[in-house]
């Protein structure tokens, strides 16, 4: 049974877990999972090899600055009390490698973090028209996972209700970086106790993974350690957060501008964002 019977909170039973692997350009990820529980597909069938350097290989390879590989999918429901088929949430799982175009040496900590911020920015600043109010960096954390650092945060997206995405990210090459994601949807039952359960499901999952290097990546690992000595993860870090009102498809700059003039810091002058806003209240939701 893939779920344990007697409770009123139920995840998957990790002692049911297989093991998985692919390799990357000859970078070995091994981690074990449960079996796909929910109901709408089976397990995919993924490969087991990638080229790193194979542009073929990516999603958006050429207008995103961290195209991505999608190497491994599935996802396990959260259930409540047995026969009442309650169902409190989902937990998906996508990992991925990207490839870093911006620059740097992503075995730098620093350049790794700066990888990171930026990306946050390309997908939630004040440039995207991003309709959910976001927060990331949320719980930031290096940690050692079987001899490797990894940085773990959470991602909080949304206005009325807040969906929680884990992650965890660490290099793979001065290039790349791998992630495990894990965006958690909660239906039912008190919030905190499911986020939490789901929050240590997935910490119980990573404590599954390794990578193993191969020679070359040793080399340009040991390189970067030789040149950056001592350098480490940053222990805490600020949040980034855009706040976004149901507005409709606003940027975070839109919002604010909109509300100065609403606040009366502002000209009398039609903006463009008045016309946004005008335009985004004709619009229904």
């Amino acid at each position: 049974m893939l779920y344990p019977f007697f409770s009123r909170l139920r995840l998957p039973k990790l002692s049911y877990a297989s093991e998985h692997s692919f390799t990357l350009s000859g970078v070995e990820v091994r981690f074990s999972v449960p079996h796909m529980s929910t109901k709408w597909g089976t397990q995919e069938i993924f490969r087991e090899n990638f080229n790193l350097y194979d542009k073929n290989d990516y999603v958006r390879k050429d207008k995103d600055i961290t195209p991505f590989i999608s190497c491994y999918i599935t996802e396990w429901e959260v259930k409540g009390i047995p026969f009442f088929q309650e169902n409190k949430g989902a937990i998906p799982l996508y990992v991925s490698v990207s490839h870093w175009k911006g620059g740097g040496n992503l075995f730098r900590p620093c350049d790794m973090e700066g990888a990171l911020a930026q990306k946050s920015l390309g997908e939630y600043g004040d440039d995207q028209e991003y309709e959910s109010s976001v927060a990331t960096f949320l719980d930031w954390k290096p940690v050692l996972i079987n001899e490797r650092h990894w940085i773990s945060y959470k991602t909080e997206q949304g206005n009325k209700s807040i969906s929680h995405i884990f992650l965890w990210r660490t290099p793979v090459s001065d290039q790349h970086y791998l992630t495990f994601s894990f965006p958690t949807d909660h239906y039912r039952g008190r919030a905190d106790d499911v986020v939490e359960a789901m929050k240590n499901f997935c910490t119980q999952i990573m404590a599954s993974v390794h990578i193993t290097f191969p020679e070359w990546v040793l080399k340009l690992k040991a390189e970067a350690e030789e040149q950056w000595p001592g350098e480490q993860y940053s222990p805490t870090k600020e949040p980034l957060r855009w706040i976004r009102e149901d507005l409709g498809r606003m940027s975070y700059g839109d919002y604010i501008a909109y509300m100065d003039k609403k606040n009366g810091l502002a000209g009398d002058n039609e903006t463009e964002t008045d016309k946004q806003m005008e335009t985004h209240k004709k619009t229904p939701p």
